[in-house]
This record gives structure tokens, sequence and C-alpha cells, in this order.
């Protein structure tokens, strides 16, 4: 486990939330994952964490172990691949977990070197991420790992498997903790045992759940956010199959709708459920979401579409393919199929994505942990201008009634998250922004100020 920080500096405040953010990656290293994307430092995780930190959180970017056999095949392929992915996401729990662990540890026992709040952590990621914070929040019980399609079909003594036998062998691998187990998997001087592990808040983008069966009234409030058409994992309920060769992986795994709709049924998120959020984030929500209130889907065009919110480019994918040793060839491999499922990349489509992901999902956390993290930071620039007319036919107005609160840039996007229109440099308390052949439909207008931005929508008839 390795984790990097971002804490305010210097910090008055000794008593923060932490939010903890995983990676994408399908549990393998960049590259080897034909991917460009994979670690804690991939552009995506740093400008999460960054925005966290700006609100007022102490933000942690967190590696966790990896490795699995994606390509085995032949007769024992499908057991191979099932088994060493149910036990790369174990891995996973137990290594989230101790990072929670660690800076509770750290608060008891170094003074609270971060300065936070150790019961105000919330834990999400991206992707095999958002597998990773799901599968803490609800999976807690050795039968859960023991249902029949978590059984091995044979004997495999190179991996460990035993016909009728779980895939995790927590004799060998130890228990959900980190606890017992063979020393070379685990740890216990590190894993700090016996501070607690459990989180306030689950996020979700992206990622998917082993099996509903793991829910159960009592697990921490969550949102999740899903592009419907994700081509890896299930909106719904469907199959998780290997990125680079389509082969079956596990099926019958939960996608973020599925969890909202159960997360919904026990009640876990009835501490925002009833909040009346009116923002334009959540009215766009409600307007695709049958009404389950913490499910934000993302309908892209093209549908089919994984991971909007990420962006790389193409040298830094080949520096990274050539640093491990690897032909050039293959970074340029992993880039241009990275594009496949993530059309018109780029860093701007990507920052708008995650500022929808952190405009939803901060009032909810906000609401049901009760903080005071600069989330409302832009209330009194928000109060103080205006748009109009809005719905607007060629032409609209923003106005603001600060003479200090100067508009300094205006962007528009469309509802699915796109720039379609751009300025700055302005130093005006006057914009007015022309439609020129915008067509009719919702809008919004992300107006920046020295103090910072305020998002507002706008409807063009």
């Amino acid at each position: 486990m390795y984790i990097n920080q971002l804490v305010p500096n210097p910090d008055p405040v000794t008593a923060r939330p932490l939010v903890l953010v995983f990676h994408t990656g399908s549990f393998l290293p960049p590259i080897y994952n034909g991917q460009p994307t994979g670690s804690k430092s991939d552009s995506t995780i740093a400008e999460t964490c960054r925005q966290f930190a700006r609100r007022g959180y102490v933000a942690a970017a967190v590696n966790y172990r990896l490795g699995w056999n994606p390509q085995a095949s032949g007769p024992a392929g499908q057991d191979i691949r099932t088994g060493t992915l149910l036990t790369a996401v174990y891995r996973s729990i137990q290594d989230a977990k101790a990072c929670v662990r660690y800076f509770r540890h750290d608060v008891a026992v170094n003074g609270n070197t971060f300065g936070i709040d150790s019961g105000k952590i919330i834990l999400g990621g991206y992707g095999s991420g958002g597998y990773v914070a799901m599968a803490v929040a609800t999976l807690n019980d050795p039968a859960e790992i023991a249902l029949p399609k978590f059984l091995a079909q044979a004997t495999n003594t190179t991996y460990g498997f035993v016909a009728g036998s779980p895939y995790v062998n927590q004799v060998v691998v130890g228990g959900f903790e980190g606890e017992g187990g063979v020393s070379s998997y685990n740890d216990t001087v590190m894993n700090n045992l016996g501070y607690n592990s459990h989180v306030q808040f689950i996020f979700n983008a992206g990622g998917a759940l082993g099996d509903s069966s793991w829910m159960a009234a009592g697990d921490p409030p969550t949102v999740c956010f899903h592009v419907p058409g994700d081509p890896f994992a299930p909106y719904d309920v469907g199959v998780v199959i290997v990125p680079t060769t389509s082969d079956l992986v596990v099926d019958n795994v939960s996608g973020g709708k599925n969890i909202i709709e159960r997360t919904n049924f026990y009640g876990n998120n009835s501490c925002f459920a009833s909040a009346g959020f009116s923002d334009v984030y959540t009215q766009h929500a409600n307007t695709v979401n049958g009404g389950q209130e913490g499910l934000y889907p993302f309908y892209t065009i093209p549908p089919t579409q994984a991971g909007p919110w990420e962006w790389y480019d193409s040298t830094g994918t080949v520096l990274t393919a050539q640093f491990l040793g690897l032909p050039a060839s293959v970074g340029t491999k992993a880039y241009t199929d990275a594009l496949q499922t993530n059309p018109n990349m780029s860093k701007a489509k990507a920052l708008a994505y995650i500022d929808t992901v952190m405009n939803y999902l901060n009032p909810r956390i906000d609401f049901c942990l009760g903080l005071r993290t600069g989330i409302d930071e832009n209330a009194a620039i928000s109060n103080s201008i205006t748009i109009q007319p809005n719905p607007a036919n060629e032409s609209t107005e923003i106005s603001t009634t600060k003479s200090s609160n100067l508009i300094k840039s205006v962007k528009v996007y469309d509802i699915l998250g796109k720039e379609v229109y751009t300025t700055e440099a302005l130093n005006n308390s006057k914009f007015i922004i022309n439609r020129n052949g915008l067509k009719s439909g919702v809008y919004l207008v992300k107006v920046g100020f020295k103090q910072g931005e305020v998002t507002q929508k706008l409807i063009f008839k």
C-alpha cells in the first residue's frame, strides 16, 4: 500500500474529513493492463484529490497490490481467470482496510500527523477502484466468498485452488483485515491490526460489486456514477469481462444502478435521500436515474464508453512502456486502444466529468457527515450573479452585483459535459453569451471569479 497525501499547509484545522481515492486499472499495472492508466499518479486521481483538498478535506491517493492472470486459456482458463482476479480484489480490500487503519493508528499514536477526523472517512474510486470501494463497504463474511460462482471448479496446485472450495483461501491470504495467513501475504505489524477499518461514506465511479447479496442494512451511504454503455462493468446486473480479450471473468455482478437501488431499499442512503437538493447536477440526475437518489448515470455520445473522466497523452504512455522495458509500439497500442472506449478524450472533457462528480457527490457527503469543508464556499458569489433572460432565445447576460466579484472567465457545457464555449481574460461585471447556433436544451455555465467558480443552469429555447 502506497499513499500520497494532500493536506493544506500550514493547516490550522486539526480535524478534517479524510478521503481515500483508489485508481482504476483492471488490477494490473499500467501498460500491462492494455491502458495508459492504473496507478495513484493517474491524472484523474491527482485532480480528484486536489479538488477534495481545495474543499477542505485531507485527500490521499492510494496504490494497492495488483496482479492476476487474464490471459489464461485452455480448459482451465476460466477457473484461473476468475480465481486470480477474485484473489486480486481480495488483496485490494485488505490494503484498503489497512490504509484506513494506518490513519487511525496515526491519530492514536503519532498525535494525528495529518489533522484528520477519524470518525469521518470517505473511501471511493474510479473503475477498478470503485470495485475496491464497494467491496470494502459490503464484504465482511466468509460465507460471502463461498457463493457457488466463487468456488473453484477444479483443483489447481499452481494457483492453490481446491475444487469446491472458495478461490480465496483465507488460510493462505488471511482474513478480511489482513490478519493471519502466510506471512509473505500480509505484514501484520504494518497492518496496524486492532484499529477500526470502518468508513463513513462510499463513492464509486464506473466500478461494480461482486454480488448484490453482499449488501445489507447498515452499510455506508453510497453514491454511484456510471456510464450505462460501459463495455467492461455492467450498469445494472451483468458480467465482467477481460478488457484485452473479452473473455468472461465473473457473472451476475452489480453495477451502479443495481447498487443504488439496493442501497436505497435498505435505507442506507436515508441520511441524504430526503435532503431536497435542487442544484443543477441533482436536477439533471433526477431526469435519468429513475428516481434513485445517489445515482448519476452519464449517458454519453457514443453510448459505449468507459472512464470519460480520464485523460492521458500518447507521449507519456509510450515513455511509460519504454521505462518498463517494453517496445514503444506497446505504449502506442495502449494509448490507441484506450481511445476506443474513451473517444474524444481530452483534459477538458475529463475535467467536465470530474466537475460533475464533485458537485453531485460533495453535498451528499456534507449532509450525511455534517461537514463544513468549503462545499458552500462560493455561495456568496453565487447569490451575487444573475443570468437573464433564462430561458433565453438568442442571447443572455451574466451580471454580478458586487464590484469586488468581477467575472474572469465563462465556460459553457452541454448536458453531456462537452465544452461548447469558452472565453477567458475577462475583468467585467457583465458578459453576454450569444447562442451562436447552440441547439435548444439545458446547458451548464461555469463563471470564473478571482475567488472561485460558480456553476449555473442555462436553457436555450
